[in-house]
């Protein structure tokens, strides 16, 4: 069997890049012949992966190109027996490069980009077509499932097949040394809150900010990192706002340059994980699933985060975390002191259920919808 894998990267240094070469080589492993169509790509065979390179979808390009890059993956697709896309927008490319032959179309639907399109007016029409394409559409979470169904996409074409855990190695001691010189984490500070992701309201770290405020009382070393570069100029400031306000600069650090060596430090130096998350009922911006809780998990890291998300997918209840009411500080600071107490319960079964997620599951559930559809 070959197929092409359309997506956005297939560069280690970045998730989706981790996330798109792990579903490659998992396919692999289990005899399956796959070529890519990315927007970063590190050469043309990396790692004895055929790879076509096409211009970035982020940035505002002209139709030349969009009809260059339609070319290229449909060129690409010519010797493979399906087209598999890893997300809504390069389904588009996906969706060119099928139409008016016999080759079936697999998408996976990640989250906010594969459903908000469907409310614009051209967009929506152009994705629906897309979708009725698809033979199967891979939901990343139950949540993502129910918000494409919601939206109207045939509910029979759609199944949840979640992500297998991404696996960073663990610092060593003069690596962690190092990061608690750089990012000024004192010994005293306990507990540690970490929230990785862009700084902006979808992410929540604001109300997970209030939280940690609302906790300074019963641990009044309590530290709140951030990782990740602020999206939002407006929301970024709001942060800093209520960080001065509340004179908590000794209790926030923001982040904005951590690569993977430091996001391994951070998971295994803090505490809790937070991802309190906001759902966007207007343009339908939500979170798909959560990623970076699974990638806590490695280090047996509890965590917190929203309900009314794919989040409810990725944190089980009341065992390797727990949820949260959106845009909620009081719940976020109570769930957060509830975790404390039963900490060694917590972070035991934190360690278990990142064991659940396996990539050689993820693939073995794309191979078995290839073959049946």
């Amino acid at each position: 069997m070959k197929i092409l894998i359309v997506t956005g990267s297939v560069v280690a240094t970045s998730g989706w890049g981790r996330h798109s070469s792990a579903i490659a080589e998992a396919l692999r492993s289990q005899g399956v012949e796959v070529s890519v169509c990315a927007e970063e790509v590190e050469s043309e065979t990396a790692g004895g992966l055929p790879c076509t390179k096409i211009a970035s979808t982020n940035s505002s390009f002209p139709m030349w190109e969009f009809l260059h890059n339609v070319q290229a993956v449909r060129r690409a697709a010519r010797t493979a027996d399906l087209v598999h896309a890893l997300d809504g927008k390069y389904g588009i490319y996906g969706y060119l490069a099928t139409v008016g032959t016999k080759k079936d179309l697999f998408l996976n639907g990640i989250g906010t980009y594969s459903v908000a399109p469907l409310y614009s007016p051209w967009m929506g029409w152009l994705f629906r077509c897309m979708y009725r394409k698809a033979k199967s559409i891979f939901c990343i979470s139950e949540y993502t499932r129910s918000q494409l169904a919601q939206a109207g996409v045939p509910e029979e074409k759609l199944v949840t097949v979640h992500y297998g855990a991404p696996q960073l190695s663990e610092p060593s001691q003069e690596e962690s040394a190092s990061y608690r010189v750089r990012y000024e984490i004192t010994t005293d500070a306990h507990p540690i809150i970490l929230t990785v992701g862009a700084i902006k309201d979808r992410k929540g770290q604001l109300e997970t900010l209030r939280a940690v405020n609302l906790l300074r009382t019963t641990y009044p070393n309590i530290l709140y990192l951030l990782a990740g570069k602020g999206n939002s100029s407006s929301y970024i400031a709001a942060v800093r706002s209520f960080i001065q306000e509340h004179t908590m600069e000794a209790n926030v650090r923001i982040i904005e340059d951590a690569d993977d060596r430091a996001l391994a430090f951070l998971y295994a130096e803090c505490t809790i994980f937070a991802l309190n998350s906001n759902t966007d009922r207007v343009t339908h911006h939500f979170e798909g699933f959560g990623a970076v809780i699974v990638e806590a998990y490695q280090f047996g890291k509890p965590a917190v985060g929203s309900r009314d998300s794919g989040i409810e997918d990725a944190i089980a209840d009341g065992e390797s975390g727990l949820l949260t009411e959106q845009r909620s500080p009081g719940d976020i600071a109570e769930k957060i002191g509830m975790i404390l107490k039963r900490y060694d319960f917590f972070s035991k079964n934190a360690s278990m259920r990142y064991k659940e997620f396996d990539w050689q599951k993820t693939a073995a559930a794309y191979i078995h919808a290839y073959r049946n559809d």
